[in-house]
């Protein structure tokens, strides 16, 4: 009886200790944790009056399929673990794809348009490392036209402002806080990841910072935001540092802007936008100061109005008026952009967006861009060709569908 007893405490001791080990680690076992795959994938057909086939080459008019005009297309993985206590680890992998070829965009990068993991605190914000926006495409970006319905060709001049994100960061240290009464503020340091050295190469050799915030709230949404680049051409194919913050970007020859070696790059950026039942009113200002190697330098302020109707819910059109007013520094002009030290340029936007369900829209958009004021051309954003077509004015125009998944 005793021997029985004893068997019985025993079994009864396991059961309450199995049951304690189970109690003690609940956030262990019962940790939640998701990756949720997304994309857009967006193609149509397009029309430029003028490209030329190489840089200051004269120009013709080009019919093309094209892929990302509208949004560009991409596919990515979001992933979220709770870790408790309001706190949870997150991470992005995004590509960026031509619909068109089916190749890798941005340089053929496996994950060109974002790559990052962080952490996240549902009280005080998101801190994450690896390639990612800046916030001044992160809170002035959502306010101008093209990233709304003016697609890429609706862009700045020669997207000088990178607000359509011609480059992004490598090497980045990013805080972005949680939204306090409608405020959030954010800000990124991208390493140049190189030791410091002689003649020009070191910590500061391709590196940079941006600061920036926003406010959103009811019908009304501000932003504000500073971007500082050092030495993003030493990034270009045999440059002094291929390893740092900007990588290749800047070898693009359909920028005016970054035909010369770049030694540091200033943006300032702010945008409003108000809505009203079916009608928002928005506007931006960016103001952009580029040095260059052979001690000029050019600056280049962008002043954009813009306003969207939403007719119904499926169907809404927009229209946009920018003016940039460029400066030259240390010199009398700028070859293959301006005979004069002043240039000016007028673009117009306008956009009109269906949605035929909520995954699924189709688009179109006609943008014109005029070289005033001894400004050499037009440069409407990424046409697909060179250039410094010796023609001042531009009109692109593109239809397409795009799906959201």
């Amino acid at each position: 009886m005793k021997r029985r007893s004893m068997k019985m405490m025993g079994k009864n001791r396991i059961r309450v200790l199995s049951m304690a080990i189970a109690g003690a680690t609940p956030a262990f076992a019962l940790a939640q944790s998701s990756v949720t795959l997304y994309g857009i994938v967006d193609a149509g057909l397009s029309y430029v009056n003028n490209v030329a086939t190489h840089a200051g080459g004269s120009g013709s008019s080009k019919f093309q399929e094209t892929t990302g005009v509208g949004v560009p297309s991409r596919w990515g993985l979001r992933g979220n673990e709770d870790l408790g206590g309001g706190n949870a680890a997150v991470f992005v992998l995004e590509n960026g794809f031509s619909v068109a070829n089916g190749t890798m965009l941005q340089g053929s990068r496996l994950f060109g348009r974002q790559a990052y993991v962080g952490l996240q605190n549902n009280a005080v914000g998101t801190f994450s490392l690896g390639r990612q926006y800046e916030p001044l495409v992160d809170f002035v970006g959502p306010l101008v036209s093209s990233r709304q319905w003016g697609t890429q060709y609706g862009a700045h001049v020669g997207d000088v402002d990178n607000l359509y994100t011609t480059f992004r960061l490598n090497n980045t240290v990013k805080f972005e806080s949680a939204n306090f009464a409608g405020f959030t503020l954010g800000g990124l340091y991208a390493f140049s990841n190189q030791a410091a050295g002689a003649d020009g190469e070191g910590f500061q050799n391709n590196r940079a910072w941006s600061v920036g915030g926003s406010y959103a709230r009811n019908s009304l949404s501000v932003g504000v935001a500073h971007f500082h680049l050092s030495s993003p051409s030493a990034g270009v194919t045999g440059g002094s540092n291929t390893s740092g913050a900007v990588v290749g970007d800047y070898s693009n020859t359909t920028s005016i802007f970054y035909t010369r070696p770049v030694t540091s790059q200033d943006i300032t950026g702010a945008g409003i936008a108000y809505e009203v039942n079916k009608f928002t009113l928005g506007g931006a200002y960016t103001f952009v100061k580029l040095r260059y190697s052979d001690h000029t330098n050019f600056s280049i302020g962008n002043y954009e109005v813009n306003g969207r109707y939403r007719f119904t819910p499926a169907l809404q059109a927009g229209v946009a008026v920018i003016y940039s007013v460029g400066n030259v520094g240390g010199a009398s002009s700028m070859p293959g952009v301006s005979d004069g030290p002043h240039p000016h340029w007028l673009q117009f936007n306008s956009g009109l967006i269906y949605s035929m369900s909520k995954l699924t829209d189709l688009y179109g958009a006609v943008v014109y861009q005029k070289a005033l004021n001894g400004a050499l051309v037009a440069a409407i954003n990424n046409i697909g060709g060179a250039t410094g077509t010796n023609s001042r004015y531009q009109v692109a125009a593109t239809v397409g569908v795009r799906h959201r998944f």
